[in-house]
């Protein structure tokens, strides 16, 4: 290896000791020395200081140019955009410009000859031992020998005087620009304009990172930051007594856990002590607590006035507690600790906690906050004392402002389905908050938050660098639990080299919303995204600072964590890597772990901390957070600070041998076998959060034109049918397209499918119910395989929204798979009692015909739902399909044919319902009708059924899904984060055209004057449109009529209350109606009590709770209900007295999961069991008991 030339062992090599001579010049320098904050003398900085001449003091004439020579920009050449020429190539070789030396350096870099073993050995390169040339000058070349008798001169020589010939001129114009520097660094306002500085392995290869640290290294200096913060008491928060008993119980009883967090969330939602004291003694009762809140229980009970002294106690510690993690209300108040934590030597970021943003006005507001919050610090910072440790790294000034920013507070629709609107939101209201931020030198950091604005968020970091390439200074955070946290890392770090004129600061985290993330994907089916295991985030971690480190330069690194390992492991890389401490961050908490940051100060590391600032309310998400973090199992806090474990457990390296890659979506899987059928998981919706589904999606989408005007016979024995008229759906949101063009059958087809389906009912009937199962099964795997396209002919037809039209085919999916295997459960028979010398067994037969009346607005789910529980069970089906969507059910008749079934079993019969279906309903053949539809056609379907017609050998069944008038409660003590979004979805999604939608809201007490404004405020933005565009939540109405009906309640609603919003923002060339929310002063009239099928919401308001369920109760109908509380009481009030088939806690009262959420009412919502749950078949068989006698002249089998 050439002198000079690095390999990739030498990074992690440490440097040669520094001469005694050059010990000696450097200490007999006279003056420009400097202390450091805690009075040690410290070395000269050359950036600040310089000998007249402008010869570095300390430094041999010629020497190459530092990093501090080359942090501020110089002369450029064609082409080189203020870049640094690299030192070599992406081969290994020598780039052109390149220094070779063989002096040892004050750094240690070169290679030179061991002192001791007499070998030459490469050193780690530093920055500030590279000059930056002119372009062109031979500063590679050695000079050539002059006269007679003049020998060649050392490289290293002729490498020196070349640097001294070109130099001069850019060290001229470098003295005044550090001059610049020196004199913006002392405000704290950086550069205008500054080269990048080329990350430090430059002889790296690719994405290649540095190499794993020395372990022994990683732990004495984890070891010796754990000493260093010893002296501080070993607690997770500075806390008073009582506070500190609740989490040292907490952690302890994971009982006591549940509730006392339940406790804090809801706190702040408490008007006053009396409502504290219930809550405190609904969330404790039963639990076992400590002897503190036993006491303050025990006073409350039987001291007069004891409710009040407790529940104060109480609001206090809480308070407290809160004020221990957030710095302030406001920035007034946070300003004079943000000041003291910058004079005690660590900076700060500020995080403005707020509530859940769902509407414009509230991130109108939080931009606001955000913007005076900058101005408030900006001026502060300004009386702030110089502290060069924390407002330097090797690539300038380190700003002292900083502000970090929620992107989901900066727009309602900054979320997957809505994302190029979010962004555009999102940007407009950041673009003054840069530009001041450019202005002042400030740093705006963006958060990453939950897994769904993850990939949202760094496309806005993007961007805005684009926008904003010249400053301020941009952050983004890495998530390390994330299992593609190396990728984003590899993919921003790639960017910002390409875009970025300064540093992309980079915040690595572990990540604070674990539970919710694997909640979530359990939840749903999806694959997971961050790592099960603690130690598998802690080495992703690890991995993770390498490239960062290795990426320095063009990133500035910040670590984010309490756990000395992971800060260790940072700064030992940083030093691996020849770099200074300063060149890297470490970012701690407001509040917690205080030994950690006591001792990070005492080591002298540069440190920031993240303090959040907000008022109590929205900022109890926040605090409940941390201490769900810093109570869980696995927390380095509560091991440390809690429990007091042995250190050297704690500073382990994370015992994985290889961490898992991030999930993929699983292949297709094989029709289940019905002879050995796994447990029934649903059907996961499309994630489209990702972008892989989403493409998938819109590719269907934009396809699925091209076929429209398709026929859809009538079918019958597995043939089409010619009839005399046809039926033509169009597309709703566009009616002048066709979609469909249907068979009208009538009379005569349904008579001749009847004497088909008697002919085949014989031998359908004794197909074994596992072969039958299997149909259903194969159907599912066909679903599966066109499930995009069965979407976007729903999206046409039905004009249903993408991500519902999904959900429709995952619930049709579903109900084969669980039907299929509830008929083989069925199949097996149920357990009787048993007597000696008898058998008794209970076995179910088909019932014969039957008649499907289907709807249109879930046009696969639910027709396939009656359609297969009535064909596994034995039963021949007679399918009439709505007039509305008969395209899509036709679909469903091809898919199950092509799974197997006998044509003979099922008939296709598109047509008039007055005319058809009452023909069907009436016929002495049927056995049982099957029916969802309103309230109207399905009373008059049980009147029709029960009269006994000629020939007719049965009593005929009516299974009735009706409609409903369904009524949201919303409680005093409501989140109402979580409600709002909750009700404008289950009111206003798909025009609110589902029998489960919410038509009444019914607030209690005070909570009523701020649910409207932000109900309306979400209702006023949500998008309205043709659903073949992703963000449409609002599509079309189905029909004219339904238009016509929805127009004349709008209307209806103006002279019976108050309309707070009636939006006529609606495309033309459609059936549209806007979201209308009426007030009504008292809960009567039409709109109160009549189903409307469209996207109009009435609210009321409830004096108190039991006011509220008497409201709630005030409709014929039962059907669904939804309550938002977070009192036990009146959670258990609700489940045993709201009128409801389902009713919903704390979620949308809408999507219901086959399997979870069995689905149907009562009342005049229908009659029949639950669609999806265990006893529905059940309504389409007969039960038989047949007893044997097992007695044979007195012997019997000893086995029955």
């Amino acid at each position: 290896m050439g002198r000079g030339q690095l390999d990739e062992r030498s990074v992690s090599r440490r440097r040669h000791p520094r001469s005694r001579a050059r010990r000696d010049r450097v200490r007999d320098l006279p003056r420009g020395r400097s202390r450091d904050p805690d009075g040690r003398r410290a070395r000269r900085d050359p950036r600040t200081h310089r000998e007249p001449g402008g010869r570095v003091p300390g430094r041999l004439p010629g020497r190459r140019q530092g990093a501090a020579d080359r942090q501020l920009p110089g002369p450029r050449g064609p082409g080189s955009a203020g870049r640094l020429p690299r030192l070599h190539t992406s081969d290994g070789n020598r780039a052109p410009g390149a220094v070779r030396s063989g002096r040892p350096a004050a750094d240690g870099i070169g290679e030179h000859a061991h002192p001791r073993r007499g070998r030459r050995r490469a050193l780690p390169l530093r920055r500030d031992d590279v000059r930056e040339p002119r372009p062109g000058c031979p500063v590679d070349r050695p000079e050539r020998p002059r006269g007679p008798g003049r020998g060649r001169p050392h490289p290293a020589r002729a490498a020196q005087q070349g640097a001294e010939l070109c130099g001069v001129a850019h060290r001229r114009r470098r003295d005044a620009q550090l001059e610049l520097h020196s004199r913006l660094s002392l405000t704290g306002v950086s550069s205008p304009r500054r080269d990048r500085i080329a990350p430090g392995r430059l002889t790296r290869k690719g994405s290649e990172m540095l190499a794993p640290p020395h372990e022994r290294d990683v732990q004495a200096l984890a070891r010796r930051i754990a000493e260093a913060g010893s002296a501080e008491p070993a607690r997770v928060f500075h806390l008073g007594w009582w506070s500190e008993r609740m989490l040292a119980w907490a952690m302890a009883q994971p009982r006591f856990k549940t509730a006392l967090f339940r406790f804090v969330d809801v706190f702040p939602a408490c008007r006053d002590d009396v409502d504290v004291m219930r809550h405190l003694e609904e969330y404790f009762a039963g639990v076992p607590v400590p002897r503190a809140l036993e006491l303050g229980l025990e006073v409350a009970e039987h001291v007069p006035f004891g409710a009040l002294v407790t529940a104060a106690a109480a609001r206090r510690n809480i308070t407290r507690m809160a004020q221990q993690l957030i710095a302030g209300a406001a920035p007034d108040e946070a300003l004079p600790r943000l000041a003291r934590l910058w004079r005690a030597g660590e900076a700060a970021t500020v995080d403005l906690l707020g509530e859940k943003i769902v509407t414009g006005g509230e991130a109108d507001r939080y931009a606001g906050r955000l913007a005076v919050t900058l101005d408030a610090l900006i001026t502060a910072a300004r009386s702030w004392p110089e502290r060069r440790q924390l407002e330097r790294d090797p690539w300038g000034v380190v700003p002292r402002v900083n502000v970090s920013v929620k992107p989901t507070a900066l727009s309602p629709q900054f979320v997957p389905l809505t994302g190029a609107a979010g962004l555009a939101e999102a940007r407009a209201r950041l673009r003054p908050i840069l530009a001041r931020a450019r202005d002042a030198g400030a740093t705006v950091h963006l958060d990453t938050e939950h897994e769904d604005v993850k990939d949202l968020t760094l496309e806005l970091v993007r961007a805005l660098g684009a926008e904003f390439p010249d400053g301020p200074e941009l952050g983004c955070v890495i998530q390390a639990y994330r299992r593609d946290a190396l990728a984003d890392l590899e993919a921003i770090a790639g960017w910002a080299r390409a875009t970025l004129r300064r540093p992309l600061a980079v915040r690595l985290v572990k990540g604070a919303y674990w539970d919710f993330e694997v909640l979530v994907a359990h939840a749903e089916g999806w694959p997971l995204p961050v790592f099960e295991r603690k130690a598998e985030t802690d080495a992703n971690y690890e991995r993770c600072t390498r490239y960062l480190v290795e990426r320095a330069g063009t990133l500035r690194p910040a670590f984010g964590s309490h756990n000395v390992r992971s800060l260790a492991h940072a700064l030992v890389c940083t030093r691996a890597a020849g770099l200074p401490d300063t060149a890297v961050e470490l970012q701690l908490l407001y509040g917690m772990a205080e030994p950690v940051h006591a001792a990070l100060r005492q080591l002298g590391f540069r440190v920031r901390v993240y303090a959040p600032i907000g008022e109590l309310v929205p900022g109890m998400a926040y605090l409940v957070r941390r201490l769900l973090e810093n109570t869980s199992n696995e927390s380095f806090i509560r091991h440390r600070f809690a429990e007091g474990q042995a250190l050297d457990a704690l500073i382990a390296p994370p015992a994985v041998t290889h961490l898992p890659a991030p999930e993929v979506e699983a292949p297709l899987p094989p029709p289940t076998d019905p002879h050995a059928p796994a447990p029934f998981m649903n059907e996961p919706h499309a994630e489209l959060r990702r972008r892989a589904p989403r493409a998938r999606l819109a590719a269907a989408v934009a396809t699925a034109p091209a076929a429209f005007g398709f026929a859809a016979p009538a079918m019958i024995d597995g043939r089409p049918v010619p009839t005399g008229e046809s039926i033509v759906s169009v597309d709703p949101g566009n009616f002048a397209s066709i979609v469909c063009r249907a068979g009208r059958a009538g009379a005569a087809e349904a008579e001749r499918a009847i004497a088909v389906a008697a002919d085949a009912w014989p031998a359908w009937r004794v197909v074994s119910w596992q072969d039958r199962a299997g149909v259903l099964f194969r159907a599912a795997a066909i679903m599966r395989r066109r499930r995009a396209a069965l979407a976007a002919l729903e999206v046409f037809e039905a004009g249903k929204p993408q991500k519902e039209a999904d959900a429709d085919v995952c619930e049709a999916i579903d109900f084969c798979e669980y039907y299929g295997r509830e008929a083989i459960r069925l199949g097996a028979g149920a357990p009787l009692l048993q007597a000696p010398g008898e058998t008794n067994v209970l076995r179910y037969q088909p019932r014969g015909i039957a008649v499907v009346i289907a709807p249109w607005n879930f046009p696969l789910a639910i027709p396939t739902g009656m359609v297969t529980a009535a064909l596994v069970t034995g039963n021949c089906v007679l399918f009439k399909p709505a007039e509305q969507t008969p395209g899509v059910a036709l679909r469903l008749v091809e898919i199950l044919l092509e799974a197997g079934l006998p044509p003979g079993t099922l008939a296709f019969l598109p047509g008039i319902g007055e005319e058809l279906g009452a023909f069907l309903v009436e016929h002495p053949a049927v056995a049982f009708v099957v029916f969802t539809g309103s309230r109207e056609v399905g009373l008059s379907i049980v009147a029709r059924a029960a009269v006994t017609r000629p020939g007719q050998r049965h009593v005929k069944r009516v299974i009735a899904e009706m409609g409903g008038k369904n009524a949201i409660v919303v409680d005093t003590d409501a989140d109402l984060d979580q409600a709002v979004p909750a009700i404008v979805a289950s009111a206003f999604d798909y025009a609110g055209q589902k029998c489960s939608a919410a038509a009444r809201v019914i607030a209690v007490g005070p909570i009523h004057e701020e649910l409207i404004d932000r109900l309306v405020g979400a209702a006023a933005i949500l998008p309205v449109g043709h659903p073949r565009e992703l963000g449409t939540a609002v599509g079309p109405l189905i029909d004219a009529d339904a238009c016509e009906r929805v127009g004349r309640y709008r209307e209806l609603a103006r002279g019976e209350g108050e309309v707070v919003l009636a939006r006529d923002d609606v495309p033309a060339g459609g059936w549209y109606a806007g979201p209308t929310v009426v007030l009504l002063a008292e809960p009567r009239g039409r709109v109160w009590s009549e189903e409307i099928f469209g996207p109009l919401l009435a609210l009321v308001r409830a004096d108190d709770f039991d006011q509220a369920l008497a409201l709630a109760n005030d409709t014929p109908y039962a059907l669904t209900g939804g309550l938002f509380s977070r009192s036990p009481s009146h959670i258990r009030r609700a489940a045993g007295e709201l009128r409801a088939g389902n009713l919903y806690v704390n979620r949308a009262i809408t999507g219901a999961r086959v399997g979870r959420q069995p689905f149907g009412g009562y009342g005049l919502s229908g009659v029949g069991s639950k669609a999806g749950g265990p006893d529905y078949l059940l309504q389409l068989v007969e039960p038989r008991a047949v007893t044997e006698n097992t007695l044979r002249q007195g012997f019997a089998p000893l086995d029955g």
